[in-house]
């Protein structure tokens, strides 16, 4: 067994020198993956990159559509670099190798792996009609409480997340790495219309609950239903008060402590955890 292992990074390795190592920062391939860390780039692409071991295994493990793999030239030194290698190899995966101060120019980590991927986002724009659980995000603008919630509603799920037009965007690097690999598995929808969305989950059978600060109703007074949307408001003014006013219900998070408040994705985290309770 060590022979052939031995062996095997002898052949990863021979195929890795004889590949062009790309020198310039205006490559083709690296401009496009710079052209995906900008929003507007990923929303014409319809594609993200994630970064790390961790997180390029994991879109693997979840058979999400690999556009490229880049790796970093001094990154061969580890075996988990030369196993993702060995996979792109195996299944055809477009590879691209590129001297450090290049991948660099494209890495938004500090501490760099040396791997990076362009993953195509999937569709799941039917998941809401056919789903039981939404969790709606009302304008959550920081990436790090975004990416909780997404890996929340996975932990708690199966759930849908849907995000408003005031929301921080999901394949945000910042919100990718939040997710702890959560976003390869859970549906993220964006829809602009408030009243327009949540007019739709109605007529899904949704029942829609917003989580506001002074209500005087709360996760005791909610029935159990057959589908249910949560709402999770802004992370300074709440939820709004339009769809406060289309929601079938408000309630609140009783505290028995001094904590006025509690950070968007702790709420939202207890919220998940405890409506989830309500489903029949």
């Amino acid at each position: 067994m060590v022979i052939w292992k031995t062996a095997h990074i002898l052949f990863v390795m021979k195929a890795v020198i004889s590949m062009d190592i790309i020198k310039s920062k205006d490559n083709s391939k690296i401009k496009y993956v710079r052209f995906l860390n900008r929003k507007k780039g990923r929303d014409l692409a319809n594609a993200f990159t994630v970064e790390g071991i961790k997180f390029v295994n994991e879109a693997i493990k979840e058979n999400s559509y690999i556009e490229l793999l880049v790796f970093c030239k001094s990154a061969f030194d580890k075996k988990e670099i030369i196993e993702l290698y060995s996979y792109s190899m195996n299944t055809g995966i477009e590879v691209i190798i590129c001297e450090d101060r290049v991948f660099d120019s494209i890495s938004n980590t500090i501490h760099a792996q040396g791997v990076l991927a362009a993953v195509k986002k999937k569709d799941h724009i039917n998941y809401i009609e056919t789903g039981r659980f939404v969790v709606m995000c009302d304008r959550i603008q920081d990436p790090g409480n975004l990416g909780t919630i997404i890996r929340t509603a996975d932990a708690f799920g199966p759930a849908a997340v849907i995000l408003n037009g005031g929301c921080v965007d999901a394949y945000n690097s910042k919100t990718v790495r939040a997710t702890a690999g959560a976003i390869f598995r859970v549906p993220v929808v964006y829809d602009d219309s408030d009243v327009g969305i949540i007019n739709k989950l109605k007529s899904f059978g949704y029942k829609i609950i917003s989580t506001v600060v002074d209500s005087k109703y709360s996760f005791d007074d909610v029935e159990k239903c057959e589908k249910i949307c949560v709402v999770i408001g802004n992370e300074g003014s709440g939820v709004s008060q339009e769809i406060q006013n289309n929601s079938d219900m408000s309630i609140t998070i009783k505290m028995t402590g001094n904590a006025e408040s509690l950070n968007a994705s702790i709420a939202a985290g207890i919220c998940i955890y405890e409506i989830r309770k309500k489903l029949l």
